[in-house]
């Protein structure tokens, strides 16, 4: 067996990151070529968003930026919510667009729930995957193989990061590229963070202090805060949390203690809320760690990025390297190997009569 380091895959997918995001903005034209055969937009009433684990969270932020960016009714779905309950969310007569995505290619849930939808409704699916030849590409009317971000490792970084920006981009692009500067500037925002905030990111991963993990997000933000405390748990075995950040005050902050870092994804309409919300996390002994587009008042750590308050629904791409750093560093530091987690290296396929244990998606 080959001896290596632990973490060097992750690392430099996270690392690394901004180099992807450059080649799929270069590629973004001819991605939206490729799907000519399935557009346009206006023959769909709805747009459904579906994966699993990771790619649910991409689901979660590309459907509220979809949304925005084309004005069409959008949904993000767990692909076994969306297997089991197709009858709570599309009507048979419907005749949604489906981007069913998943990094490998192969999820299981993703796989059966394409073969249910065709059975249920009239439905036209785009497999977004992080490889070519896959079979949920072959099972697909179109495919967006976002080769670049391809990944090595278990669990999903860059390739969350990558699938997530190449949506956006055909997103704003069938939206009428209204937001194409602000889009275009991600690739170099992302590499000057991944320098920029390790200095402040790397202690607070490594930190004996925290022993829970709670991040919080709304509206664009939300998917990202599940996203980040999947990445806590599946790489450092530390417990972690999400809510919509307003939602904590209401019960769930009785978690927090002087052994709590609370990270908050900072949208722009909540600004005017977090000093009660850090209030209240300081008074139960909790420490706060805000990362924001632009300047915000903080009595805690903060994490300020220069992207001239972009739109919110871009965020998650800006957030996101930040998060995986802090959770390869926890996992580094408490002699954890980021890129095989004991719990995720087993897998069993899913059928029609076996139950679901897969590795990360």
């Amino acid at each position: 067996m080959e001896e290596k380091e632990n973490g060097q895959f992750t690392a430099r997918e996270i690392f690394t990151q901004a180099d992807s995001l450059r080649e799929i903005l270069r590629r973004a034209e001819s991605r939206q070529r490729d799907l000519a055969s399935v557009l346009p937009l206006s023959r769909y009433a709805e747009i459904v968003f579906t994966g699993c684990g990771s790619s649910y969270h991409i689901s979660l932020c590309a459907a509220r930026a979809w949304q925005q960016l084309t004005g069409r009714r959008t949904l993000a779905l767990p692909s076994s919510e969306l297997l089991h309950f197709p009858e709570s969310y599309l009507g048979r007569e419907s005749a949604p667009l489906v981007f069913a995505i998943s990094r490998s290619g192969g999820t299981d849930e993703t796989l059966l729930v394409v073969e249910r939808l065709r059975s249920y409704c009239r439905t036209t699916v785009i497999a977004v995957v992080a490889q070519e030849g896959t079979p949920l590409g072959r099972s697909a009317d179109a495919e967006l193989a976002f080769v670049e971000c391809h990944e090595r490792s278990i669990v999903t970084t860059q390739a969350f990061t990558g699938m997530l920006y190449g949506l956006l981009l055909l997103g704003d692009s069938l939206g009428g590229l209204y937001h194409a500067s602000e889009l275009r500037r991600i690739p170099d925002l992302v590499k000057s963070s991944l320098t920029a905030h390790e200095s402040l990111v790397r202690p607070m991963g490594e930190a004996n202090r925290f022993r829970r993990f709670v991040f919080l997000g709304s509206g664009p933000l939300y998917g990202l805060a599940a996203e980040a405390a999947l990445k806590m748990t599946e790489m450092a075995l530390t417990p972690a949390h999400f809510y919509h950040t307003l939602e904590f005050r209401h019960g769930p902050k009785l978690i927090v203690s002087p052994e709590t870092l609370a990270v908050i994804l900072v949208s722009r309409p909540e600004r005017a809320y977090l000093p009660l919300l850090m209030e209240e996390i300081a008074d139960l002994g909790g420490e706060v760690l805000l990362i924001a587009d632009g300047e915000v008042e903080s009595s805690g750590s903060r994490i300020s990025f220069a992207a001239e308050m972009m739109d919110d629904i871009f965020l998650p791409v800006l957030f996101a390297p930040v998060v995986q750093q802090l959770a390869f560093w926890r996992a580094m530091a408490r002699g954890h190997d980021p890129d095989r987690p004991p719990t995720l290296v087993r897998t069993v396929k899913l059928s029609r009569q076996t139950a679901p244990e897969r590795s990360a998606d």
